[in-house]
């Protein structure tokens, strides 16, 4: 059976392979290490991700882009990010008492967490996967 692709002119697309979603829930995300919460998937179109804790919650892809060299010969490299609370390039800030990120469009690749520092190791965090 192939994959197939439904466009309505404006809308979202949606796979036909559409499974109603994926939910994680972690109770364990802590401020010493960033942690994966949303492997890589080719057919995701958006992501949520809602802390329903009381710490805030940084999350970023697992690599970014990179500019090697100079203007005009500029090259972009994927590269894997090591998330800390020193270095939060690359990550968005998802505020306690129920905040929301969501991503869409280009979000394919695998998500890493992290908690703000002095948050401890067991805060908690949803994050939803869709296709459509």
């Amino acid at each position: 059976m192939g994959l197939s692709v439904n466009v309505n002119p404006g809308g979202a697309a949606a796979f036909q392979t559409a499974s109603g979603g994926k939910v994680y829930g972690y109770n364990n995300i802590a401020e010493s290490a960033a942690i994966p919460v949303a492997p890589a998937s080719p057919s995701r179109v958006s992501i949520i991700f809602h802390n329903p804790g009381t710490s805030d919650i940084f999350v970023a892809p697992a690599t970014v882009q990179n500019t090697l060299g100079t203007v005009p010969t500029t090259k972009q490299t994927n590269t894997a990010l090591t998330l800390t609370n020193a270095a939060l390039g690359g990550s968005f800030l998802v505020f306690g008492n129920g905040g929301v990120l969501t991503v869409t469009g280009e979000c394919q690749g695998a998500w890493q967490a992290l908690a703000v520092t002095g948050a401890g190791s067991t805060n908690p965090l949803t994050v939803m996967d869709s296709n459509i």
